[in-house]
């Protein structure tokens, strides 16, 4: 009766150092772990400095790493040019855990499969219809940037595509803003500003995405709406975009909401 009992409190202290070890093995895994949140538009410098503000990797060696990217075992990746916005649109908006000595490169590789894991259900769509993917994330992230509300962004899509079937120039402000940095207003200086990024003064897409969109801008550019809008204009009370068909509709809306 001794010996069982003996056996039975030598199990109940093995099941206790056990629970022990698993809650501290679990605590620490917990405060060596980092969240970090990537908000949609968000661009490459904007996430390095989100991760070096949240103690994982300086800005410099997170920039480093992505503009120096060659790895191309990702499809999306594949033909791309080796530049340095390689993979700039592709670095996929999330909340992301991170253990604390994470690197650069590990942390690229996850934002990498998180957006395969996205693009997925459109792949064979793309590839049936010989999308380039690249042209899609450059339009997703113009539509990222100007769209306030989800409702607007097929919308939004079928005026770049429509503009781009005409020839004519996007004219999108996001796009000198890309180059500018942030302005509450847009002056007529501005955009004329000398870059390949301003669709003012080069027409069709610019060279690289100008941020890192999220899957509804991604779908939107890949799935637009069928409209032959070419304008639009934000209505700042509904924070809703007003299209318009004509130039001469355009004028009338900017009249009505650009005070």
């Amino acid at each position: 009766m001794k010996f069982k009992k003996s056996i039975f409190i030598i199990i109940v202290l093995i099941l206790a150092s056990y629970g022990i070890f698993y809650l501290a093995n679990k605590l620490n895994k917990k405060v060596n772990t980092v969240m970090v949140t990537i908000p949609e538009g968000y661009t490459n410098k904007e996430i390095g400095q989100k991760l070096e503000k949240s103690g994982l990797v300086t800005e410099k060696d997170f920039i480093n790493q992505a503009e120096n990217w060659t790895d191309n075992d990702y499809w999306f990746l594949k033909g791309l040019p080796n530049d340095k916005h390689k993979l700039d649109g592709f670095l996929y908006p999330a909340t992301y855990s991170f253990s604390k000595n994470v690197s650069s490169k590990t942390i690229i590789n996850k934002m990498l499969r998180t957006f395969q894991m996205n693009i997925e259900p459109n792949k064979k769509y793309i590839t049936e219809n010989k999308l380039s993917i690249r042209n899609i994330v450059i339009t997703a992230s113009l539509i990222e940037k100007e769209a306030v509300k989800d409702v607007d962004r097929p919308k939004i899509a079928s005026v770049i595509y429509n503009r781009l079937n005409k020839n004519m120039p996007l004219q999108i402000d996001a796009t000198i803003l890309y180059i500018i940095g942030h302005k509450d207003k847009l002056y007529n200086k501005d955009l004329v500003v000398q870059s390949p990024y301003n669709t003012y003064l080069n027409k069709g897409l610019p060279p690289s995405p100008i941020c890192n969109p999220g899957t509804k801008s991604i779908n939107a550019a890949i799935h637009p709406s069928k409209t032959d809008y070419l304008y639009y204009v934000l209505n700042s009370k509904t924070n809703e975009h007003v299209f318009a068909k004509t130039y001469a509709q355009h004028a009338k809306n900017v009249s009505l909401y650009i005070k």
